[in-house]
């Protein structure tokens, strides 16, 4: 039987739903001990924590409450740096100006840490966000974001905030090696077949890129193919889709529709198609649906897209990501919700490594139109070789190199779902030889 650990507020009835969604976050936590339960209970004379500016021998978190209290938008989001000892400083978040400090000292924790909590995994900021803050993808700009701003996204902020409250309150040491799951987007099943596409690609590799070289290198490849002594330059699938048991979860989301020029780059009963989702099936694959560009925006198109995913393959579908990392928070999380839909994934920056909610860990995002949480659970995807090459193209850095950095320096205390798409390993760009050689010769032996 766990340890009930007895928590005591003053906050206001309208603040209460967020309050018991955080506390239960935190119980759900993966880092919390498995002998420690919160409870929140003002009726009982316990007390080992006091939320609401008290004194006393018993731990207290200070009150902000302004995004449990609030349903508004705000002009400012301000970051406060709290240090701790042997650990990161922690970042409290407001929408005013509070005075920095101690993160822990004589028994009072230095910011409203539910407040902060809830700022970071709710997506307050993308929830209310002022339309005119909003990108391509439909959400808030990542420029825009809390913690692109603040340089803080390649950091799961809030595993490292809940370690170190976890470490105060049990008195015990909370330091697990990071765990890993993989996933592939099949956004286009090939890149030279039928025989129209390999001379569109041609008209690319001249007009777009100005390389006769890439030209000449493509044309020869080609030929190969046609002797069969090469594959399609995106046929990379009998390596993506490893056929070892270590990840956490595997996962391959195939799209089935769309009605704009970002879609219907292959049919999902094209033979290469359903063979290519039994390969994954027979190797421990979850199969989702990467649902079109303007899928996530529209009732009637998910849920033909998601019917036919099920045709196709003969089973349920409950896994999810939107295409484009598409989202609208009025509307998109309800589709998930009356199509049944079980887990997402589409949590993550387009243009940047890193936590998107702050976390790694699959949790239950929260419902503001309800005032819950959402049935369906979102699993954070923080690694995806596109962002990767997006923030390579912008600061210069070296592909592979971002990524093993990212991987390297959150080696415990969180989750990583890693993104690869099998068009990003063409042989015949610099970049997809990169990714090839990371992957096949490095990936593995930087996770275990």
């Amino acid at each position: 039987m766990p340890k009930k650990f007895v928590i005591q507020h003053k906050l206001p009835d309208i603040a209460l739903n967020r309050f018991h969604y955080i506390v239960n976050f935190i119980n759900a936590h993966p880092l919390k001990p498995v002998d420690l339960l919160l409870v929140i209970d003002n009726g009982t004379v316990d007390n080992d924590l006091f939320y609401g500016n008290n004194s006393g021998s018993f731990f207290t978190v200070p009150i902000d409450a302004c995004f449990l209290e609030e349903t508004t938008a705000f002009t400012h989001f301000y970051p406060t740096p709290f240090s701790h000892s042997n650990a990161p400083d922690f970042f409290a978040v407001s929408n005013q100006k509070i005075k920095g400090g101690r993160f822990f000292q004589s028994n009072h924790f230095g910011f409203d840490i539910f407040n902060t909590l809830f700022f970071y995994i709710s997506r307050y900021e993308e929830y209310f966000a002022f339309p005119s803050q909003n990108g391509q993808a439909g959400w808030l700009a990542e420029d825009q974001h809390f913690l692109v701003k603040n340089n803080l996204h390649e950091f799961p902020v809030v595993d490292q905030l809940l370690a170190a409250f976890f470490e105060i309150i049990s008195n015990k040491k909370i330091e697990q090696k990071s765990t890993y799951s993989i996933s592939h987007d099949v956004d286009i099943l090939t890149r030279f077949t039928p025989n129209y596409k390999f001379f569109r690609s041609l008209a690319a590799t001249i007009i777009k890129r100005k390389s006769w070289s890439q030209f000449w290198n493509s044309l020869n490849y080609y030929k190969k193919m046609i002797l069969q002594k090469e594959k399609d330059p995106y046929d990379y699938f009998d390596i993506l889709l490893q056929r070892g048991n270590e990840w956490e979860g595997k996962h391959i989301f195939m799209m089935t529709g769309g009605e704009t020029t970002y879609d219907n780059k292959y049919k999902i009963d094209d033979p290469r198609a359903k063979e290519l989702i039994q390969t994954a099936i027979d190797r421990g694959y979850s199969i989702g649906l990467h649902s079109s560009y303007n899928a996530g925006f529209k009732a009637g198109c998910f849920k033909e897209e998601k019917e036919r995913l099920e045709s196709v393959i003969g089973q349920t579908i409950v896994n999810n990501r939107q295409h484009w990392l598409r989202w609208s928070w009025k509307i998109t999380p309800y589709l998930l919700e009356s199509n049944a839909i079980t887990s997402d994934s589409t949590m993550a920056y387009s243009q940047h490594l890193g936590f998107r909610c702050g976390t790694g860990f699959p949790y239950k995002m929260y419902d503001f139109k309800n005032n819950k949480a959402f049935s369906w659970t979102e699993y954070p995807m923080t690694m995806m070789e596109s962002s990767a090459i997006h923030q390579a193209r912008k600061t210069g850095e070296d592909l592979t190199y971002l990524i093993k950095i990212f991987i390297l320096k959150n080696k415990k205390n969180t989750h990583l779902m890693l993104n690869f798409h099998n068009s990003n390993f063409d042989p015949l760009l610099n970049t997809g030889q990169a990714l090839r050689y990371f992957y096949e010769k490095e990936l593995y032996a930087l996770c275990y």
